[in-house]
């Protein structure tokens, strides 16, 4: 699979790291479980990190500070994926399959948002905030223009959509700041269906979106 839409440099590092978000850790390795090019990534920035803490020079830490570092560690390799292609029989994510507790598209159940637009919101861990979920966009359909609080990170599972910034299409990922602004639309036959994960409520510009908003929590 050809992808033209990888994870930027910076998140990648966070995620060898353990330190991005559960949620965005879950979008991340969705798309990375189709991208060879980010495995192979994440494979450098792993290797690098251990050169790194290799040539640390050891301390001493106390009884409580090691109980919160491993409590930390821990909780960053619950769900850490390999940089080899893991295996995949559904027609769904495993690391999306494990955060919804479903295997198959056919089971999501969905919440209409606007005309021709469709969400599922997904559990987050505690104390994390912005929209985690999948959003389904209809065939000419689009969503309203807006942009972003901070991170936001949206892997395409089926279909296809452009924006300003391109063609995304199965597998790709769009891994923007708050300095993006776009207008979603679907392209071809077939309905879209995004995995979205970001850390501050989207900026919708249009004042009906932003009342639906309210209630949906996007």
């Amino acid at each position: 699979m050809n992808l033209s839409h990888h994870l930027d440099d910076a998140t990648l590092v966070s995620y060898a790291a353990g330190t991005l978000p559960y949620a965005l850790s879950v979008v991340a390795q969705s798309h990375m479980e189709a991208c060879p090019t980010c495995r192979a990534t994440l494979k450098n920035a792993e290797a690098i990190g251990g050169v790194l803490i290799s040539e640390l020079e050891p301390a001493e830490v106390s009884g409580d500070r090691k109980a919160l570092i491993m409590a930390q560690v821990g909780s960053a390799t619950i769900h850490r994926l390999s940089s080899s292609r893991p295996v995949n029989r559904g027609d769904m994510p495993l690391a999306l399959q494990r955060a919804s507790k479903v295997e198959r598209f056919d089971d999501i159940r969905w919440r209409t948002f606007a005309p021709g637009v469709q969400i599922c919101k997904l559990a987050k861990q505690p104390g994390e905030v912005g929209f985690f979920g999948l959003l389904k966009i209809q065939p000419g359909y689009d969503l309203p223009e807006h942009g972003h609080g901070g991170l936001e990170l949206t892997v395409v599972l089926k279909g296809a959509y452009q924006d300003e910034l391109g063609h995304f299409v199965k597998g790709d990922i769009a891994d923007h700041d708050e300095s993006v602004e776009h207008k979603p639309t679907v392209v071809g036959d077939e309905a879209c269906i995004c995995l979205v994960a970001n850390q501050a409520a989207t900026r919708f510009r249009s004042w009906p979106a932003r009342i639906v908003q309210k209630f949906i929590g996007i």
